[in-house]
């Protein structure tokens, strides 16, 4: 007999999926973090399962072996995808957690099921106003800030090297400055700026990032956090381990949306968590992009 009542447990970052189709490629691919935990009293094989309606793939990800009562993240990356739709749709994908008494994932024990909504807009269909345009391409960091929050040195420019919208991009590069100051220990550094947003009724932030696992040996990079100065709105990765593994996708653009109030003054705070390398000072460090950042609303 398969039980799930309470047995198992699954949280997804974000809950709803906000996307901008303006710009990016076809096919649509999906990338998420989920929290799962095993709140059975046996260890147990996880796999996680995704589907919905056509034509989005249909995939699943062997998580391995969770003990009773422990719990874990897992970031998700092209986890699953769609052909490019044409317009704005607002659709329900399924996420499936079971879990399993052996490594074969034959012997199914346990299930649990969230749903997960996903809202394409299309912010070049004449119909959105764009309220902000961060693209740097006066060369200028404009009006951005960069924080350490937690050891080290954040500095912030422009850069040539990885843009969406030539010539420049937004570039944080995160290092220290004493050579054992953060070696093998959490960094985490991260970039702002102060928006009041207009009087709509839907207003959104637009953002592409890149982050890389960082120059010299073995470093890593933990998670990236959007936030305001009161909430986190989008938490992608998981909680810092001394480890030397990537838990995000790193040297690749990633598109993020978040909804935000209308007319109120709002911070958006991107932040970068990672471990230092094990040379910790001067150039070495990681690095945060960020390019054509919006604000659209209508």
């Amino acid at each position: 007999m398969i039980m799930s009542c309470c047995k198992l447990d699954l949280k997804v970052y974000p809950k709803t999926v906000y996307t901008d189709l303006a710009g990016l490629p076809d096919p649509i691919l999906l990338g998420l973090t989920i929290h799962y935990y095993n709140h059975s009293d046996q260890s147990l094989y996880m796999k996680i399962f995704i589907s919905g309606p056509s034509p989005w793939s249909p995939n699943a990800v062997e998580l391995g072996s969770l003990g009773s009562g422990s719990n874990a993240y897992k970031n998700l990356d092209n986890f699953t995808s769609r052909t490019k739709p044409s317009q704005e749709t607002t659709e329900e994908l399924t996420l499936t957690l079971r879990g399993y008494n052996d490594s074969g994932y034959s012997e199914l024990k346990y299930e649990f099921s969230r749903s997960l909504t996903v809202v394409f807009i299309k912010s070049d269909d004449g119909s959105w106003t764009t309220d902000i345009n961060n693209n740097f391409d006066d060369g200028t960091v404009q009006g951005w800030s960069a924080i350490a929050e937690l050891r080290g040195v954040a500095s912030l420019g422009v850069a040539t090297d990885y843009v969406l919208s030539p010539p420049y991009s937004l570039c944080l590069h995160s290092h220290c400055e004493f050579e054992y100051e953060c070696v093998e220990q959490e960094v985490r550094h991260r970039i702002e700026k102060a928006f009041t947003t207009p009087n709509k009724s839907k207003v959104y932030a637009v953002m592409n990032i890149r982050v890389s696992s960082g120059t010299g040996p073995v470093g890593s990079t933990k998670y990236v956090e959007v936030r305001t100065a009161s909430a986190t709105l989008i938490h992608l990765g998981k909680l810092y381990v001394n480890d030397i593994v990537d838990y995000i996708p790193v040297g690749k653009w990633m598109r993020i949306v978040i909804p935000l109030p209308s007319n109120a003054s709002v911070t958006i705070q991107i932040a970068v968590d990672r471990r230092g390398s094990t040379f910790g000072y001067g150039l070495y460090g990681a690095y945060l992009w960020l390019d054509d950042f919006k604000i659209i609303s209508k």
